[in-house]
């Protein structure tokens, strides 16, 4: 992407913050609906139109990963076909092993040599990327056995 520092280049580490770096670059572009929408038919008049746009936010999206990862995708027909591949092999949505892991970085993170913001500012970095592997499916009368539940 033309803007995009390498940092938020996808490595296969990083997947979360590059997904919302992309989405976030996307609709400032007004292109978002590539990755998460539907395609016109080919014989829409607008489909001519969509498919030179959709290569383009293809051309994005593999310059915005490494080129080992770009290459697992490169031969996908959209936009939305690369993104769907690439979250399913690194999207960490309810992986244990993952949640863990920042649990882990949460208990561990010192404030040290560091301001009270800057270390408030990890621990909540921390936190919002935990909350991202949490998928609560909450109804009104079983939220608090929910919540509880999760806190335990």
């Amino acid at each position: 992407m033309q803007n995009i520092q390498a940092v938020y280049r996808l490595n296969g580490k990083n997947y979360l913050k590059w997904s919302q770096v992309v989405q976030t670059f996307l609709k400032t572009k007004g292109k978002v609906s590539h990755i998460l929408g539907a395609e016109p038919e080919k014989g829409d008049p607008k489909f001519e139109a969509w498919d030179e746009e959709d290569s383009m936010v293809m051309a994005w999206l593999w310059n915005s990963m490494t080129l080992k990862i770009s290459d697992t995708c490169m031969f996908l027909s959209t936009a939305k076909d690369i993104w769907d591949s690439i979250w399913q092999t690194y999207s960490k949505v309810k992986d244990v092993a993952q949640v863990y892991d920042i649990k882990t970085k949460t208990t561990l993170t010192k404030q040290g040599n560091s301001s009270v913001t800057e270390y408030a500012n990890a621990l909540q970095s921390l936190w919002q990327e935990l909350d991202h592997y949490r998928c609560i499916a909450m109804k009104c009368s079983d939220d608090a056995a929910t919540l509880k539940k999760i806190m335990e």
